[in-house]
């Protein structure tokens, strides 16, 4: 059973975040930590539901919104694009190639907040 009182908390975070990536034009290197922010406070509260309903073990970052998709709580194409997000991340956080700041931030704006907010209306849904 999912801790209602931490995923609540990982809610507000990353709602706070969200906010923050919704700011016009924020620096580069703002942009990236902010994703790096949201991208880790989703992956947190994915492995949370998942342990604590005790569905399989990822893989990976990604595989836990994979894990997700297969268990019912987000959509194949929702889950995809959490996939692409925690891609995004690592990228950031371990540079494994140049970051392409212009195609970061239109993901954001193209789609990016929204996916955001799905994600955490369908874990906000698990919490009660």
């Amino acid at each position: 059973m999912v801790d209602a009182d931490r995923v609540r908390r990982l809610l507000v975070m990353l709602e706070h975040y969200r906010g923050l990536l919704a700011e016009d034009a924020p620096d580069p290197f703002r942009r990236r930590h902010l994703v790096q922010t949201a991208a880790q406070i989703c992956i947190d509260l994915a492995n949370h539901v998942i342990a604590a309903d005790g569905h399989r073990t990822p893989r990976d970052y990604g595989d836990a919104f994979r894990v997700l998709a297969e268990v019912g709580v987000l959509d194949d194409g929702l889950a995809g694009r959490m996939v692409a997000l925690a891609g995004a991340r690592n990228l950031i956080v371990h540079l494994y190639a140049e970051v392409d700041d212009d195609l970061l931030a239109r993901s954001i704006r193209d789609g990016g907040l929204d996916d955001l907010g799905a994600f955490a209306a369908r874990i906000a849904a698990l919490a009660g």
